[in-house]
């Protein structure tokens, strides 16, 4: 239905009577869609019980959250809290005058009056008499504006949270309130550029934050949690709220920081700066600048994994190659320079949260000129509970310089390797790995015999 005049005034007359003025905004925004407000305002209360409202709440709070408490000014108290979210609309007005008297004004400007006895998504039926008729059915989509004898009692412009509040004293307090809300998230993004050697990266950081929790937070005060946070199912009566995704918001004049610190068994990131989450909207920020760090490629063929060999850059978040510092989980992509100097996208993946001094491979693809395979070439049963096995295989180098390759053998029960044409390194009871260098343009060959009692 088209807006009008005559709604907008409606919508207007839904301001509440005492609605606090907000001083201060802070949110602190969790990776598991999850983020606590909290939300501090001045008000002015009467001695005794009056009603208080906060409007501009988050429309998917988590209402069994809320807290509320005196940080300035005469002590208060609250006796009753209730979460008001039944929008006001053209549709939900319409169904409370469900037989009751309105006025339908077309985009011909002809007026119709009768009771509302029937509402959907295309028609409006009224009844110009007295039960007896006539009635008559209305386009809703040639409705001009419809005319209503009052507001229906109930309907807010804005989820709101109402208490009924208890003051010995009249005066301004300054009062905060505390509430989680679900449907916002963040997660970080990494991105490096490969050196010409392929020996470094230079590698940068941002963080998305997704908002689509119904609420705009304005100049607030921003902190980001990395961790499992356990939390029991709770039946919210938050309402959905759907919408398109913004697009992202990029570019800072001067790029904010963010400061990292120990919280109970999780890692804390305090912007130094101000930040406006608006809702609907995917903002980024920076998360920390390039750093160089030395990374070390590797190229490994493990059968589980398919028949690629498969491309990988490994290092370890230390100070001694350029990290040592906690990394949240992220997509990680990285780029190369071609001949021209020309930035090509080359693979990404995806870490989980890791702590400092720990390893990470990214796996970026499949090395187009190294084909490897495997076979077994013989199995001997040499008694009831011994199995004797031969396996081979075999790597090809298509490039132009020498490789060194990973080969990746899993095994299985108690097993000894009898015979070998390689060293291994036993990386646990069920792996070892071959370490295989193949010359340029050549064929190597790993041949080993494995016996399982």
């Amino acid at each position: 239905m088209k807006a009008t005049a005559a709604v907008m005034l409606l919508l207007v007359m839904l301001a509440p009577a005492a609605q606090a003025g907000q001083e201060e905004i802070a949110i602190t925004v969790y990776n598991k869609d999850l983020a606590l407000v909290k939300d501090v305002r001045r008000i002015d209360l009467d001695a005794g019980v009056s009603e208080m409202r906060f409007s501009d709440v988050a429309q998917r709070i988590d209402p069994t959250s809320v807290h509320f408490r005196v940080l300035e000014g005469p002590d208060a108290s609250v006796w009753e809290q209730n979460y008001r979210f039944d929008l006001a609309s053209s549709s939900k007005i319409l169904e409370r005058y469900l037989e009751k008297k309105i006025d339908v004004v077309t985009e011909d400007a002809d007026l119709f009056s009768g009771t509302l006895i029937s509402v959907d998504g295309s028609m409006i039926v009224l009844d110009q008499g007295s039960g007896s008729g006539p009635v008559i059915t209305l386009n809703r989509d040639k409705v001009a504006y419809i005319r209503f004898p009052s507001l229906p009692k109930g309907l807010i412009s804005k989820p709101s949270l109402v208490w009924r509040v208890g003051a010995e004293k009249s005066g301004e307090r300054l009062v905060e309130v505390t509430y989680l809300t679900s449907s916002i998230n963040w997660h970080a993004e990494y991105v490096g550029v490969v050196s010409d050697k392929d020996d470094a990266i230079d590698l940068a950081a941002w963080v998305s934050i997704d908002n689509r929790s119904g609420s705009t937070y304005t100049d607030a005060k921003l902190d980001l949690v990395a961790g499992d946070i356990n939390r029991v199912p709770v039946q919210s009566v938050a309402m959905t709220y759907d919408g398109d995704r913004a697009m992202m918001a990029k570019g800072m004049a001067t790029a904010p920081e963010f400061h990292e610190e120990q919280l109970f068994e999780y890692h804390l990131y305090k912007l130094d700066a101000r930040a406006t989450l608006a809702d609907r909207e995917i903002k980024q920020l920076t998360f920390f600048p390039s750093t160089a760090v030395a990374v070390e490629k590797i190229f490994e063929f493990d059968s589980r994994q398919g028949s690629d060999v498969r491309v990988l850059l490994e290092f370890e978040n230390s100070e001694e190659v350029g990290l040592g510092q906690p990394l949240p989980a992220g997509t990680v992509r990285m780029y190369k320079e071609d001949s021209i100097g020309d930035l090509q996208f080359i693979g990404e993946d995806r870490i989980d949260h890791t702590a400092r001094n720990e390893d990470i491979g990214l796996y970026l693809g499949n090395a187009f000129d190294i084909a490897a395979e495997r076979k077994m070439m013989d199995s001997r049963k040499i008694t009831k509970r011994v199995r004797e096995e031969d396996y081979e295989v075999t790597i090809r180098n298509h490039k132009d310089e020498s490789v060194v390759v990973r080969v990746v053998e899993h095994l299985y029960g108690y097993w000894t390797i009898l015979d070998k044409t390689h060293e291994f390194e036993k990386k646990d009871a069920r792996r070892i790995e071959f370490s295989v260098p193949v010359e340029a343009d050549g064929t190597a060959v790993v041949k080993y015999t494995v016996r399982y009692e």
